[in-house]
């Protein structure tokens, strides 16, 4: 299946991988939903490795994501069209760059690119005028799990995790992860992981130096990006 990658394998590659997915959602709920991806080709081997012990059925064929034909055939059960597909290859690395777009919010929902737990959400906001978009890429249970282990991580010292995780972030040299979330209006409030990067845009961005804890790491491994933002003349399905 060539979705770009679940995000738990983002973060388990770590340094081997740069990924950028920026989402552009319009008034009407259509948009765009780009992602640029490079990777070491000795990290394919161990990606489809890490799926396999993980039991995540996500990757059985992480390199299908290089491949135009098998990305176009995966978008279009969920109603979207690949507009764009670029791939680029050295000795060491790979690089593929791919736009598609979606005609409605309910097509996004069934994206492949963001991976098969992801959950996208779309309400109204706290007054009048205003809506509120949140991404779980593992999905809300995923999230309410994560949390919940974190809290109990940060009120106990466990020496196996301190241990495991000082020899985890080693690995995570270089990790650089992007997810960018572009409004159809002025972002008014957004979650404390994200930054707001424009008018109507937010951005977060995960590296190695932001997973100082062993909770702040299994936060970042289901996270929540959620954003109010002012919905004046939009026509989304809320």
């Amino acid at each position: 299946m060539p979705r770009p990658l679940p995000f738990v394998l983002l973060l388990c590659l770590g340094g081997c991988l740069e990924f950028e997915q920026t989402v552009t959602l319009e008034a009407d709920g259509s948009g765009r939903q780009a992602v640029v991806m490079t990777l070491r080709e000795a990290a394919l081997e161990d990606l489809r490795r890490t799926a396999g012990a993980a039991q995540l059925g996500a990757v059985s064929n992480p390199s299908a994501v290089f491949e135009r034909d098998l990305v176009a055939a995966e978008l279009a059960p969920a109603g979207m069209e690949l507009l764009r597909h670029v791939t680029r290859r050295t000795a060491v690395h790979r690089t593929v760059e791919l736009e598609a777009a979606f005609p409605d919010f309910a097509a996004l929902q069934r994206s492949p690119l963001c991976g098969t737990g992801a959950e996208w959400v779309l309400g109204a906001g706290p007054r009048p005028g205003t809506a509120k978009l949140t991404l779980y890429p593992q999905g809300r249970a995923a999230w309410t799990e994560a949390r919940a282990k974190a809290e109990s991580l940060a009120a106990s010292t466990d020496p196996v995790a301190a241990d495991f995780f000082r020899k985890r972030r080693q690995q995570l040299a270089g990790l650089d992860v992007v997810v960018r979330l572009r409004l159809p209006g002025d972002v008014l409030v957004w979650t404390r992981n994200l930054e707001k990067t424009g008018d109507r845009e937010v951005t977060a961005r995960i590296t190695a130096d932001k997973l100082g804890t062993p909770e702040e790491l299994i936060r970042w491994l289901a996270p929540r990006f959620e954003v109010i933002f002012d919905a004046t003349g939009c026509k989304l399905p809320l």
